[in-house]
């Protein structure tokens, strides 16, 4: 919207403005001095609102005009009486040509017996315009003439953009210069160092005081204010690498105007305030503008490198910060784990003219506060692209307390309807940092520590009303601890009884089981009360089983055991050759599948569809 804008304040100069149409009542030659775009021309207005004098300004190199120098600045200092003779000698040649007998609309009959005078008047002045023509070059001597002997009545002829005009022009304003030196203020604008005259220091022959440009205007100083602006507006702190490298490259008035149009524009006209990182949006920002060959580089997501050879070459900058190059170069590479993401995980977002489609900081605290159903949903379908887990990743750690806790127990909610997620897994695996952080958590883990794990996540999930199986479950489920170390723990746990067929998630409790005895996958040295324990099974969980088992798979790989699919496929190995052991075949016909064939056959009369087929991919041809 329009009033988020950021609008440029005037720069005061009012009293250096004073100083300067105090200096221009003494009738000598000035020079005022700076760059393109550097604020002389807005000094120059402050100059004539407080100056009694009448300053006259002159832009030979913008005039696309063909009469002389001496010419137009008569007509700027003299205008009435410019225009009163060129119009006077106009209306007396059409006149005198109206009244000949080859062009006689009847104007004579109108003079009565002053006829023959006027004809004979108009003939003299149609003769001197013809020979004006002839001798144009010669016509300025009369406007030489003029200039050099009519007052100026407190007059201050402005030279402007001289640096600028071809080296002609140039040389016909010091032609000018010397029909009117003394008589007038006559004031040079423009870059001194670019006049074309200034190698044999001509210029400073005929100026009597050059003029710089009030500190005010300094790049230094405007860009030090501009900066103050921007992180007011943005609540940030702009680094001092940025602000100092900005500063030192003499960026002026211009270029600042220049540079905050585009800040206006992504920002709030294309609405990225809060959906990119301000640092790094601004630096883009700035490559584009002032550095367009890196910004191509950006574009196209070619590397930025800082040569060996260009180091050396910035060592007389240092003090003041890291060179734009090295800036665009470490935002490349930047990992942060800031929100909202920073360039490398978000390259689109920060390209000019591109449209941003994540949300803001402030739109997903409010979702985070709301402990709504949204919230739920966003935690178990977001993927680790979204912005929803950039942010979580991002800010979990300056969460409360209270909301750690109530993220944590809708985890733990959606975990047991066979959810899971990559943000449920943070969750889950920062909650545990927070009490064990990971470096006490090597590989493998100790039995204290092992203990420790479980010891805290019992007394969390108990108070949730989870079962024995379902906390060994949420403990394999989320990765805080594995079958094998889970079976090290318990190693007491029985199937053989009541409170088996009473548990939630029999196959976790089992896979358990089987684990502290050593018999994963030792299918040939299972006993009776295992295959008992597994008719027990409902079809979640006797699918499950077999998936961790690597009998079954319904294609979704490892995380996706819980996940029964629409069309209920699943594939059964009947056999395999192992990756270890590529030349032999373990056969599963007699051992697994002939045991559970009635359960398979029952489920394919519910819908299942199960394709029997050899796991070949580690065979070696012979």
């Amino acid at each position: 919207m329009e009033h988020e804008f950021i609008e440029l304040e005037h720069i005061d100069t009012s009293v250096a403005a004073k100083n300067f149409a105090d200096l221009l009542n003494d009738n000598k030659t000035y020079f005022l001095n700076g760059s393109w775009g550097s604020g002389k021309s807005e000094f120059l207005k402050e100059v004539k609102r407080g100056s009694q004098n009448k300053l006259i300004t002159i832009d030979f190199w913008r005039l696309s005009d063909t009469r002389s120098t001496i010419e137009i600045a008569f007509s700027k200092l003299h205008p009435l009486l410019y225009w009163t003779i060129r119009l006077g000698i106009i209306l007396l040649v059409a006149v005198s040509i109206l009244m000949t007998n080859v062009v006689d609309i009847g104007l004579s009959n109108y003079f009565g017996g002053s006829k023959p005078l006027i004809l004979k008047l108009g003939g003299v002045v149609a003769l001197i315009v013809a020979v004006w023509q002839v001798f144009k070059k010669k016509s300025n001597e009369f406007y030489c003439f003029s200039l050099s002997k009519l007052p100026k009545f407190s007059k201050v002829l402005i030279i402007d953009d001289f640096d600028r005009m071809s080296e002609k022009q140039q040389e016909e304003s010091y032609k000018l210069f010397s029909l009117i030196n003394g008589k007038l203020p006559i004031v040079f604008v423009g870059d001194i160092t670019k006049v074309h005259k200034s190698d044999d220091n001509y210029l400073s022959k005929i100026i009597d005081r050059q003029v710089e440009l009030p500190f005010d205007l300094h790049p230094s100083k405007i860009w030090n204010n501009y900066f103050s602006v921007l992180e007011d507006k943005f609540n940030t702190v702009l680094s001092d690498d940025f602000k100092k490298r900005i500063s030192s490259e003499n960026r002026n008035l211009r270029d600042r105007e220049h540079f905050n149009d585009y800040v206006n524009q992504e920002f709030f006209t294309r609405g990225k305030l809060g959906h990119v990182q301000v640092k790094q949006q601004l630096l883009v920002i700035y490559a584009y503008l002032f550095y367009p060959d890196l910004y191509m580089n950006l574009l196209k997501d070619e590397a930025i490198r800082v040569e060996e050879s260009e180091e050396s070459g910035f060592l007389d900058i240092i003090r003041i910060g890291h060179t734009i190059k090295e800036q665009l170069s470490k935002i490349q590479s930047s990992d942060n784990s800031d929100y909202p993401l920073s360039f490398k995980k978000n390259k689109l977002e920060y390209l000019l003219y591109e449209q941003t489609s994540n949300r803001t900081k402030i739109e997903l605290d409010l979702l985070f506060t709301s402990n709504s159903e949204k919230l739920i949903s966003e935690i178990i379908e977001s993927d680790q692209s979204s912005d929803f887990y950039q942010y979580l990743s991002s800010q979990f750690r300056t969460f409360s307390k209270i909301m750690k806790e109530q993220l944590l127990t809708i985890v733990i909610k959606e975990s047991i309807k066979f959810k899971n997620s990559p943000s449920m897994n943070f969750i889950v695996q920062e909650s545990l940092n927070e009490v064990i952080p990971s470096y006490e958590r090597d590989s493998p883990l100790t039995k204290d520590v092992i203990t420790r794990i479980i010891n805290m996540w019992e007394s969390i999930l108990r108070n949730e009303n989870l079962d024995q199986s379902e906390i060994i479950y949420f403990l394999n489920k989320h990765d805080l601890l594995s079958f094998h170390e889970l079976g090290l723990y318990y190693s007491d746990l029985r199937i053989d009884t009541e409170t088996f067929s009473n548990l939630r998630r029999k196959d976790f409790f089992l896979l358990t089981y089987l684990s502290s005895k050593r018999l994963f996958e030792k299918f040939e040295l299972w006993d009776n009360t295992i295959w008992e324990a597994i008719k027990l099974f409902d079809d979640r969980e006797f699918l499950s089983f077999w998936i961790s088992q690597s009998i079954i798979t319904n294609g979704l790989g490892y995380k996706g055991f819980d996940i029964i699919p629409e069309d209920k496929r699943y594939t059964i190995w009947t056999g395999r050759y192992l990756f270890e052991s590529p030349h032999k075949h373990t056969d599963y016909k007699e051992s697994v599948i002939s045991k559970i064939k009635p359960r398979l056959e029952k489920m394919e009369k519910e819908g299942f569809t199960f394709t029997k087929m050899e796991d070949t991919r580690f065979k070696v041809e012979t």
